[in-house]
């Protein structure tokens, strides 16, 4: 399905600043890597993962709420890791 974890990266950036420009500032990327990644990943997840609002910004799929759930949780356990 997905290939890494900067995919879920990419996945929680759009999520969490709802544009696809927002998720590239956060990334340190362009918006077109960020929409050519999102695009990767759809195919990949075999369906949309986020769906345009009528602002234009972004909002997640049933299955990209589903993505982002599981970035979330990969996050967490990244930064709680050192203190273990």
């Amino acid at each position: 399905m997905l290939s890494d974890w900067s995919d879920l990266r990419t996945i929680l950036a759009i999520a969490r600043a709802g544009t696809l420009s927002g998720a590239a500032r956060a990334l340190g990327l362009s918006q077109s890597t960020v929409s050519r990644r999102l695009q990767a990943i759809e195919r990949a997840a075999g369906g949309q993962v986020f769906v345009r609002r009528n602002d234009g910004g972004f909002e997640p799929s049933p299955l990209g709420a589903r993505l982002v759930d599981a970035a979330e949780e990969m996050r967490a356990a990244f930064e709680t890791a050192p203190r273990r």
